[in-house]
């Protein structure tokens, strides 16, 4: 394989799966830079980082949510576009991209891990047998084997007829932007019954008012008392509002919690059955209903 100098580039978050990614090629014989590995004792860190990056010839990127926040990550970035480096974006975890970085082909290990390894493999000019040795590292961002497939039917709506599609696990299970939007719903309900609980008491005190100052008129038939009496109970309402709020804040709670869940799930999503993933959606389902 070619002796150029690989600059890898990426988050302290992902430090894990960045060292031992280079570790196992670096035992395959590529030429393979990382800071944690390249910096000696007393270098000045900046420097040496800018060395390495100035004289290697590709530039590994490791994507995820943390990496493209990164600022460190960003200037690298754009130092090996603007010196075109060979660039091997390589993708964890699924993530936002910036438009200037969505122009370079990725390897999408998070995904389609065995044809981002047969890429990486190929770029890098190493044997196709060396897969297994990358392999070893997938399980540092929560994958195993390549993503399981589902049957999904639908009902097309233009013929009515049922269509099949092949999906990924994780596409069966309630997405986080169904999850925020059921908060939304619970927090915009909650709105609503505070502002109906005003309405009913400013209602109930008014009227009590109103027949309190004409309880010697001709127009009012009832007995004061019992027209007051029935007034405040109008605020009965209130305590049914109040246990709707109440249900509706713990159902915030679970849902927040619901989604945390999810995010352990993604990261088994290969190993999960069809019961387990029914469960949780049919979880999500009891949440958002009062």
């Amino acid at each position: 394989m070619s002796a150029e100098t690989i600059f890898v580039s990426y988050s302290s978050k992902d430090r894990p799966f960045a060292i031992g990614l280079v570790k196992e090629l670096q035992n395959l014989g590529a030429n393979v830079w990382i800071d944690q590995l390249g910096i000696g004792l007393g270098e000045n860190w900046d420097n040496a980082i800018e060395e390495a990056l100035e004289k290697s010839e590709t530039f590994m990127l490791i994507l995820s949510p943390t990496s493209v926040e990164s600022q460190n990550v960003q200037d690298e970035v754009s130092i090996a576009i603007n010196t075109n480096k060979k660039m091997v974006p390589i993708l964890i975890k699924e993530c936002e991209l910036p438009m200037r970085w969505q122009r370079k082909q990725y390897a999408d290990l998070a995904n389609n891990p065995d044809k981002a390894i047969h890429d990486i493999l190929s770029f890098l000019g190493l044997q196709e047998k060396a897969s297994a040795s990358l392999k070893k590292v997938l399980s540092l961002i929560g994958v195993s084997e390549a993503p399981q497939k589902f049957i999904k039917t639908d009902k097309d709506e233009s013929s009515g007829n049922e269509i099949e599609k092949e999906v990924s696990a994780e596409d069966l299970l309630v997405s986080d932007a169904e999850i925020d939007r059921a908060i939304a719903m619970h927090k915009k309900g909650i709105k609503k019954n505070w502002q109906m609980t005003v309405i009913t008491a400013v209602i109930s005190v008014v009227l009590s008012i109103l027949i309190y100052v004409f309880k010697d008129s001709e127009f009012l038939t009832l007995e004061p008392v019992y027209a007051i009496i029935g007034c405040l109970s109008i605020n009965l309402l209130s305590l049914r509002l109040y246990g709707s709020m109440k249900k509706r804040l713990r159902n915030i709670d679970l849902i927040e919690l619901l989604k945390l869940k999810r995010e352990r799930l993604t990261r088994i999503v290969n190993k999960l059955s069809n019961t387990e993933i029914d469960d949780f959606n049919n979880e999500f389902y009891n949440y958002i209903t009062i």
